[in-house]
């Protein structure tokens, strides 16, 4: 059994779970058996995992994360874990692990958010665009790239073509801790239904009532913790992001894209995406910003992606396969 450390909390970190979800379903696709560990205080997933028949359990959150490892049960452990601020502890999380006998791979982010050691993992994981497979790890085998992007197996299915499509999909984030959804929906006041606006399960419920009742008011349709957004992606002509992972299923569906990042600090971190030509990106601290929003979508309703892309849907079976031969499940 291959345990899933996910560290997603209802502040950041939404599209993790999500992905440690489906690279469950995929180590599973391929034979071999998964599970996941949650905070115990962030349970919004643990009923999606249930539904899928993958176990989950729940650690104690703790300021030092190597104090959790004894609440794991036996068997190899995959870590990944949102904050950044987390990042310094992840060393000794690795070490602890190892110290019990354990094999451990590890998902990374790029640039500041990569994995800088010392304690090595048995495999590392960077599945994004800009991966750079030149740059030297501290791990033992390293993977990278955006055919390692890890979705839903629906994602693997030929997106529906652009001319059948409209209407623009809003997902801002699972939980939006920027209030970037607010933003959008004054921003483009007249759109009505063919604004499609996602309000994640990582919203508090007063406040995702609130979103779901400004969105109504200007005609849009909002969609409400909807489990995959897969085919809300392939009914969408073009969407509107904010800087977390599904600009990954955007690029699987061949759905143009405009990115809303909350500050320099995000929008720095797109940069890789964006030079791929698989999106527009907008600073939402910049001045402009409702003109600025109209403007990149517009072009977006026009673009037409080539397919396939970068991202074919396939990232997660590549994952799994190479988990279960390194952990030699």
């Amino acid at each position: 059994m291959i345990w899933l450390r996910c560290k997603a909390g209802l502040d950041i970190g939404t599209g993790h779970a999500v992905r440690c979800l489906s690279l469950a379903r995929a180590i599973e696709a391929e034979g071999g058996e998964a599970g996941i560990i949650f905070d115990s205080d962030n349970t919004a997933f643990l009923e999606q995992a249930d539904a899928g028949s993958i176990p989950a359990l729940t650690v104690t959150p703790r300021e030092n994360l190597a104090e959790e490892v004894d609440e794991y049960p036996l068997g190899p452990v995959l870590i990944d874990l949102s904050n950044p601020l987390l990042l310094d502890q992840l060393p000794s999380l690795v070490a602890g692990l190892q110290a019990q006998g354990r094999m451990t791979a590890l998902i990374e982010g790029l640039d500041k958010e990569a994995y800088a050691g010392p304690a090595e993992p048995d495999l590392l994981i960077t599945p994004y665009i800009g991966a750079a497979a030149d740059t030297p790890r501290p791990a033992k085998r390293w993977i990278g790239g955006g055919q390692y992007a890890v979705l839903g197996p629906e994602y693997e299915a030929a997106p529906a073509p652009l001319d059948q499509r409209k209407g623009v999909l809003v997902m801002l984030s699972g939980s939006d801790p920027w209030h970037l959804t607010e933003r959008v929906i004054a921003a483009l006041p007249h759109c009505g239904p063919d604004l499609r606006i996602v309000i994640g399960n990582g919203i508090p419920d007063e406040h995702a009532l609130k979103l779901a009742a400004a969105a109504e008011a200007i005609a849009a349709s909002p969609l409400m913790a909807p489990e995959s957004l897969f085919d809300h992606f392939n009914a969408a002509r073009a969407c509107i992001l904010g800087p977390g992972l599904a600009k990954y299923e955007a690029a699987a569906t061949g759905t143009p894209c405009v990115i809303v990042c909350p500050d320099e600090r995000y929008a720095a971190m797109q940069s890789a995406f964006i030079l791929a030509g698989l999106g527009h990106l907008l600073n939402a601290d910049e001045a402009g910003f409702a003109e600025r929003l109209k403007t990149e979508l517009a072009i977006a309703l026009q673009e037409t992606p080539s397919l396939p892309g970068p991202i074919d849907g396939k990232g997660a079976r590549r994952v799994a396969r190479k988990l279960l031969r390194t952990f030699g499940e």
